[in-house]
């Protein structure tokens, strides 16, 4: 044995120097030192606190006898050799395709310069992460060479927790989608990375979860700003240096990786939004504008829908959310409901146009827009978020019709303070009155209608009165029920009605009127 002053734990040592996937020796035998890693030959003489490699020599049961009295610290057998019976000795079996002489080399670095080696170590874990970013793995495969690594679970989450990858180990099969719920949770992570700016100057954590489990989370950063959580997952009290290597290391090539799978992204996202910009302004044929729909990858030869998205005016002194972020629910949501759909952020609105069926009504769109819309008021419940869309398109010329009946329909939304997507095809006759916006006879025919009602004071109990009676086509029951109030109350206020406005609601012709003047109060003026 040569001299050495270090030494190095004997688990440690195989986690470290070893293939990866070899078995830890019993618990018993993980902390014993091994000062000395040598191959067994004729005239070497193991002595306390050597590791000693048989190559492809079996020693007999007379020198396994000796080296224990001499107290090696274990031993390490090829792949065909049976394990000695009655030696309580640490016995490790390489796998077929170990390297004896890369296993002393590695092992002797580590003992002699263990911060050089760590160091070392820590940079292959990083290539060789980021070989897979290279060759087009994504983090799927990344997640996969980890779990290998540290024969523990790892995770990736983005920044808002969703998980992006994720590799289980055997032992943690059964009880990994409670884990996956604990850890969806904002409260179960460290206080120090809630904050994203904060956590990119900081590393990898230590966490205990429920159940006697333990993770190690490290920030994903790029830009100064943590995109990401990489987590490895394991029983408490299992974890040693090479975890701390992968997670810190791994969570490095997980933001290459990151970075080139949003760099890929904006570049779909800016060719789908030039082509709908061409779409919408006609600057090209529609031949040429399949062709540039074929050079980057998107059919537009199936009928499509419009939608456009907007957030209202926000309240004083609240502030409002921002287009990118809206942008982004429209995005996910896609990829959420496996919709075909280009996208387009414009000014203050975010265009959609999405395929669907052949069918009149375009249901993969309405669809669309109900997930999105759950999504928005989730995340943003006091900012309710409004959308218009349009009719089905059958021809790539026709989309610009889809469009301005979704604008037209988002108008009417914001108008109405619409808190549901509004599709054009459900507007009924307020497409009529769309036509003759501007006209002067609207307010006229309006205020001529209900001018009282609009001057009395309290007169918006009496106009919703009117609005319900009207819906329900006269029935006073159902009326008096939609309003919440009693079939007297009801009937008070239709006296009260009469009198201020002079009108026959029994006529049809005058509750068709009455109807009407209603809608046009509602689209002249927007709801609070």
């Amino acid at each position: 044995m040569a001299l050495a002053t270090a030494q190095v734990p004997l688990g440690e040592l195989i986690r470290l120097a070893f293939p990866p996937g070899i078995p830890l020796p019993p618990a018993s035998f993980r902390d014993r030192p091994v000062r000395w890693v040598l191959v067994a030959g004729a005239g070497v003489v193991p002595e306390e606190g050597d590791l000693v490699l048989c190559g492809d020599r079996v020693p007999s049961k007379q020198e396994l006898v000796a080296w224990k009295q001499n107290g090696i610290a274990g031993l390490v057998l090829p792949p065909s050799a049976s394990v000695p019976e009655d030696i309580d000795l640490p016995v490790i079996v390489l796998p077929m395709d170990a390297s004896t002489r890369d296993i002393q080399q590695a092992s002797l670095q580590l003992i002699v310069n263990r911060q050089s080696y760590l160091m070392e170590r820590g940079t292959r874990v990083y290539q060789g992460l980021t070989r897979y970013a290279v060759e087009g793995g994504g983090l799927d495969q990344m997640a996969h060479a980890m779990c290998e690594l540290t024969g523990k679970s790892i995770i990736v989450h983005d920044k808002r927790l969703k998980p992006l990858a994720q590799a289980v180990a055997p032992d943690l099969a059964q009880v990994w989608p409670d884990v996956l719920d604990v850890l969806s949770e904002w409260s179960q992570v460290p206080e120090e990375l809630r904050d994203r700016r904060r956590a990119a100057v900081g590393g990898w954590r230590e966490q205990l979860l429920p159940g006697g489990l333990m993770r190690l989370v490290c920030p994903i950063v790029a830009k100064g700003m943590a995109r990401g959580y990489l987590s490895v997952v394991g029983s408490a009290g299992e974890f040693d240096v090479l975890d701390q290597l992968v997670v810190e290391h791994g969570a490095a090539a997980c933001a290459l990786e990151m970075a080139k799978a949003k760099a890929v992204s904006e570049a779909e996202k800016r060719a789908h939004g030039d082509l709908v910009d061409a779409v919408l302004t006609g600057a090209l044929p529609p031949e040429e504008l399949v062709r540039w729909a074929q050079r980057i990858g998107y059919d537009v030869e199936s009928p499509h829908a419009a939608l456009i998205w907007r957030w209202p005016p926000a309240e004083t002194g609240r502030p409002m959310p921002s287009l990118r972020r809206l942008e982004t629910l429209v995005n996910q949501s896609i990829v959420q409901q496996g919709a075909s759909a280009l996208v387009r952020p414009r000014e203050a609105e975010v265009i959609v146009f999405c395929a669907v069926s052949g069918a009149v009504r375009p249901e993969a769109a309405l669809a669309l827009a109900q997930t999105i819309h759950a999504a928005a008021a989730s995340e943003y419940p006091q900012h309710a978020v409004c959308v218009g869309i349009g009719r089905t398109a059958s021809e790539l010329s026709d989309w610009k019709d889809s469009y301005r009946e979704a604008l037209q329909a988002l108008a009417m939304a914001m108008r109405l303070n619409e808190r549901m997507p509004l599709y054009f095809g459900d507007l009924s006759v307020y497409r009529l009155l769309f036509q003759l916006e501007g006209n002067e006879e609207l307010e006229a025919f309006c205020r001529q209608t209900l001018g009282p009602l609009l001057d009395y004071e309290g007169g918006g109990d009496l106009l919703e009165t009117l609005e319900a009676f009207c819906d329900k086509l006269g029935n006073l029951s159902q009326t008096a029920e939609k309003l919440f109030i009693h079939r007297n109350s009801l009937l008070y206020r239709m006296e009260r009605i009469a009198q201020l406005t002079g009108l026959d609601l029994n006529n049809p012709d005058t509750r068709l009127a009455v109807h009407l003047a209603l809608k046009v109060r509602k689209m002249l003026r927007p709801a609070s």
